[in-house]
């Protein structure tokens, strides 16, 4: 082998050598940032753990993870942005730090630094707006190096900004927010070391907040419905625990919402001694709104009936209060009836609700009685003044219905409606039965027809009937007021 074959071997292997050193150094390197970053995440997640076996709250563990993060990284300050889904916009959640405003605001510059901290919080960051705008909407990490001369930092104070990064709280590409963090401590330079730590930090604070908001909503719903059930017993104190029972008359009701309180009201209320006031209504819109409106409407409607023998003139009252105490979009359909328990006479006014029923003994002729009326809450008096008293004559055997619209608009499942031809042949087909058994064939009939699907609307349903002929003796006021309904499935108001 000649000296200079044995040459070039010598420095090929010293090439070879240099080679493999430099592998070595960055296996090695590349070695301690991820322990570095696997040690990050897991004394993350240390905390995490400890913060949530404790107490589990959005804010708390939000302000937990800017910590760590700010901690880590070694930056001077740091905060949280997240989307709000509502309207789309970004929101500092946690500012630590001296943290500099990097998106337009709506003020001049700042002058005195307590209040920067104040003025973040409360604007709104749309996405692509800014550096942090842009990583929520790509959902891409940013280091930058230089920040002062990038124009991606748009400077609106007069805290210096040297470098930054900024990353996503992402969860299977959906963005939650945003995380930045601001200066590196000691005169140094964010780099991709510092970045890679960010973003694995990052990833793990998404998921926690994506479980945090996940818990918040679930708690939040448990609270829904235990108000719910609350407002629920509520409501049934407002309803009749009984029907009054009248001697040759037998009434009967039935009523169930939709949702765990309803708009749907109905009542019985004794004007004098032989005077007796049966309200069926419909509030717009269904739930805890409409159940507040049919109380204010029951506590009215109580105050201005006694006394009053003029269904018409009762309802003119409540209008007024109706439209002057309630949202413009707040209205109420709603007959008011009186029955002189003594002649078996029926007085009603109508307020723009479904047709009053009667069904002749025998399975007479059915009639529909529509008298002009507008729903409450619309309309001025001069107006509304149109609505007008109606009175009608009971004799034995007569069946009367009053109804809500949930009744006839029941779905199937072909969306087809139940339909008030429907109702009136249920009607007519068990005239000869007693009240509470046409409540309970037109219930039977309704779910026949709807099957397993679920009730869209609130449903009431009042009957009453005649038993003998008028101008007997009748159970007075007080005595009714203590008696028990016996084979009703409704007399709490609800099935």
């Amino acid at each position: 082998m000649s000296k200079h074959a044995l040459i070039l071997i010598v420095l090929g292997l010293l090439i070879y050598v240099l080679f493999l050193r430099r592998r070595i150094r960055f296996f090695q390197h590349y070695s301690e940032v991820r322990t570095k970053e696997r040690e990050a995440v897991l004394s993350f997640l240390h905390k995490i753990g400890e913060r949530i076996t404790q107490t589990i709250d959005l804010q708390g563990s939000l302000e937990i993870i800017t910590n760590f993060i700010v901690e880590y990284t070694h930056a001077e300050s740091g905060a949280i942005f997240l989307l709000n889904e509502e309207d789309n916009t970004l929101r500092a959640q946690v500012i630590l730090g001296l943290f500099p405003p990097l998106h337009k605001t709506t003020e001049h510059i700042f002058t005195k630094r307590k209040y920067l901290t104040e003025r973040i919080m409360r604007d709104k960051i749309n996405p692509g707006e800014g550096i942090i705008g842009y990583v929520a909407q790509t959902g891409e990490s940013q280091l930058i190096t230089d920040a002062q001369n990038d124009p991606r930092v748009r400077v609106t104070s007069d805290i210096p900004i040297d470098s930054l990064m900024v990353a996503p709280l992402k969860i299977k590409e959906k963005v939650l927010g945003v995380m930045v963090v601001v200066n590196k401590r000691d005169g140094q330079y964010f780099n991709q070391r510092d970045m890679s730590l960010l973003e694995s930090l990052s990833d793990q604070a998404a998921v926690t907040v994506d479980i945090v908001k996940l818990y918040d909503r679930l708690a939040k719903q448990q609270r829904i419905e235990q108000e719910l059930r609350v407002a629920r017993d509520f409501q049934r104190l407002l309803l009749p625990r009984e029907c009054p029972m009248i001697e040759g008359m037998e009434m009967a009701a039935f009523s169930e919402p939709a949702l765990e309180v309803g708009g749907d009201y109905y009542d019985f209320i004794w004007v004098d001694e032989e005077h007796l006031g049966i309200v069926i209504a419909d509030v717009s819109g269904k739930g805890i709104p409409g159940a507040l409106v049919m109380a204010m409407l029951r506590s009215i409607l109580r105050a201005e009936s006694r006394n009053n023998l003029s269904p018409a003139a009762v309802l003119r009252v409540v209008n007024e209060y109706i439209r002057k105490d309630t949202l413009v979009n707040v209205f109420i359909t709603m007959t008011y009836a009186i029955i002189d328990v003594r002649r078996h006479t029926l007085r009603f006014a109508r307020a723009g609700h479904e047709p009053l029923i009667t069904c002749g003994a025998g399975g007479g002729e059915l009639n529909l009685y529509t008298p002009n009326g507008i729903a409450l809450g619309l309309v001025s008096e001069d107006i509304f003044n149109i609505t007008v008293d109606t009175e009608i004559n009971l004799a034995k055997g007569d069946l009367a219905v009053l109804y809500t619209d949930g009744v006839i608009e029941a779905i199937n499942n072909s969306s087809e409606e139940y339909s008030q031809t429907r109702l009136l042949n249920v009607i007519k087909s068990c005239h000869g039965g007693k009240a509470q058994e046409v409540i309970n064939a037109v219930m039977a009939d309704i779910r026949q027809f709807t099957k397993e699907l679920p009730q869209h609307d609130d449903i009431t349903i009042i009957a009453f009937k005649v038993n003998s002929r008028a101008d007997h003796e009748h159970v007075s006021m007080a005595e009714s007021s203590g008696a028990n309904l016996q084979n009703n499935q409704v007399s709490g108001g609800f099935s």
